[in-house]
């Protein structure tokens, strides 16, 4: 004999499992191309993220599918996210229109050097649709684009030693 309890539990369950597979198959493609940016900056550590349906802020699952909310994330991640999430705007907004010049100016100075060179690597991804124009001053920074492309071209502006 089936109760109430049992019934409205199995309802819940099964509305749950529906709106979770709706969340998952019918993201808007900004947070799709963004995923793939962020696989490849965090190294797999997370590996999707989601806008829940009917909530304004976005979530993130972790490689054992744990949900995080933005401010349980570390102050790097929280950037590794939201360059991805630029970056899934910019894949996306070139499919629609011919694609724009990505400018960016000290872009990954808060990234340990890790981070930073997993970022270069997402920046190269980018370049296959963009042109990519990075201003640093560093030059591990340089050292770290050139780590992960063949195609980078440095240009020193400024003073120079001649």
């Amino acid at each position: 004999n089936i109760t109430l309890w049992t019934k409205l539990w199995l309802a819940s369950d099964l509305l749950r499992k529906g709106r979770d597979k709706f969340q998952s198959e019918r993201q808007p493609g900004v947070i799709k191309e963004a995923e793939a940016f962020l696989k490849t900056i965090t190294s797999g550590r997370y590996k999707g993220m989601y806008a829940p349906i009917g909530g304004d802020e976005l979530t993130v699952i972790d490689k054992s599918d744990f949900n995080k909310k933005p401010d349980q994330l570390s102050r790097g991640t929280k950037e590794q996210v939201f360059l991805s999430l630029r970056f899934g705007l910019i894949k996306e907004y070139g499919e629609s229109i011919d694609s724009l010049p990505v400018i960016v100016d000290e872009v990954l100075v808060n990234f340990d050097p890790e981070r930073a060179v997993r970022s270069c690597s997402a920046f190269a991804q980018l370049s296959d649709t963009n042109q990519i124009i990075v201003f640093t001053c560093h030059p591990e920074m340089v050292d770290s684009f050139k780590s992960v492309s063949t195609d980078v071209q440095v240009i020193p502006i400024g003073e120079t030693n001649e």
